[in-house]
């Protein structure tokens, strides 16, 4: 029986690919190196090309390195052949044959539902998360703006995609409707985002709108990313003899769910990948159960393996090329199933494109790019991004799933900084 469920799913695979492979011959231009048996095949996405040897029957893309059976790029040399035989004398093509890409299921009433409500149930939302921040206690000087009313406009503001000064009619507009008590100022927006004691809180923010999904989430993926700034430099080399350029950007790690595509573990830092991993399950884990986390190949090591079992996950993590199942327990039963069961293990494994879904998700909605300057007010928008791509996910739930979000019911803001 489950060899039969491993044939079906590289038979899927297979189907898959080849209908990519299909559309990549007719869309791109392959060439042919010297001797016909090599060929030049350029990225689906556009980023460089890679070479097929129809002797070798191999490929130099990722995906026939990681699985060693055929990819996309070689149906689409195949094709192409094909193609180019069946060309009859008058340029016709005798042979094209439609296959139809697999597609999924969506329940379009509940998405239009969501899609149609969405700013104002997020807003509702994010006053009933704010709501969890405690007010400091002030002893002197003049009335402060709640910090509740800082952050709610601060992650409203990034909501609409606005600049400071066009927001203010969106603040208005809330403090009409009663979700804030004071509409503050976009100067003062602007400092909330500066200040380095709201980093602490917006990350709060994003794992607190994340727990009313806990039920439902328990496969996990975890990746990096990055967002381009407005700040540039530029400086001429004296010793060189030559102008130089640098635009920084801001990294983001974050842990996603798999299911629907929740963000519950962020943090922006220059940090590497690798070692990211523990940290993020460690946290996590005080609140998810986590039945699966997958990565790709930049954390592999033996501390993570370690880390993914220690929570009660099974890890789904591909080797390289030069890895072996020597280690530890945890590390030979993954290798084993790496080895012995690749379409299952791959199967797992490529749930972790979910991931890369999310960030797209979070670009595509909320800008790919920061506008702020100063290095704390960069991660904290980044942070705010990600605090309203968690709302916009809650809204789906509650038309999907049937959630109906609660905040703050397992701590206190207060608690969850100390």
């Amino acid at each position: 029986m489950e060899q039969t469920v491993a044939s079906s799913q590289i038979t899927t695979a297979h189907d898959w690919r080849e209908a990519r492979g299909r559309q990549l011959a007719s869309a791109a231009r392959i060439r042919a190196y010297s001797g016909g048996h090599r060929f030049s095949v350029p990225s689906a996405t556009g980023a460089g090309s890679y070479v097929v040897d129809l002797i070798a029957k191999s490929c130099t893309c990722p995906d026939h390195e990681l699985r060693g059976a055929k990819c996309k790029h070689q149906h689409a040399v195949e094709f192409t052949i094909v193609w180019e035989q069946s060309v009859g004398a008058d340029g016709s093509v005798t042979q094209t044959v439609a296959v139809r890409r697999k597609t999924y299921p969506q329940d379009w009433p509940a998405y239009n539902a969501a899609q149609a409500v969405e700013k104002e149930r997020v807003e509702v939302l994010l006053r009933g998360l704010c709501d969890g921040i405690v007010e400091p206690v002030q002893k002197i000087g003049r009335p402060r703006i709640p910090l509740r009313d800082a952050v709610f406009a601060a992650v409203h503001k990034v909501y609409t995609t606005m600049s400071g000064r066009r927001a203010q009619s969106d603040a208005r507009a809330c403090l009409e409707r009663g979700l804030v008590a004071w509409a503050p100022h976009y100067n003062s927006v602007f400092r909330t985002l500066e200040s380095p004691a709201v980093t602490l809180i917006l990350r709060a923010l994003v794992e607190e709108s994340a727990l009313p999904l806990r039920e439902v989430e328990r496969d996990f993926s975890q990746d990096s990313t990055g967002f381009s700034t407005v700040v540039y430099d530029r400086w001429f080399d004296e010793k060189h003899g030559k102008m130089r350029a640098d635009h920084p950007w801001v990294k983001l790690h974050a842990l996603t769910g798999n299911k629907t595509n929740v963000i519950a573990w962020a943090m922006v830092s220059d940090s590497g990948d690798c070692p990211l991993l523990v940290p993020a399950l460690e946290h996590t884990a005080k609140w998810f159960q986590i039945d699966a986390v997958a990565c790709d190949k930049a954390y592999l090591a033996r501390y993570n393996v370690e880390a993914i079992c220690a929570v009660g996950a099974v890890p789904y993590i591909p080797f390289k090329e030069n890895s072996t199942g020597a280690g530890p327990e945890n590390w030979r039963r993954m290798w084993s199933q790496f080895m012995l069961d690749r379409p299952k293990f791959l199967d797992h494994y490529h749930r972790r494109s979910n991931v890369e879904s999310t960030f797209w998700m979070v670009k595509s909605k909320f800008g790919g790019s920061v506008r702020s300057k100063l290095p704390v007010a960069q991660a904290n928008e980044v942070y705010a991004k990600l605090v309203c791509h968690n709302l916009a996910v809650l809204v789906s739930a509650m038309h999907e799933l049937g959630v109906e979000p609660t905040f703050w019911r397992t701590a206190p803001l207060a608690e969850g900084l100390s």
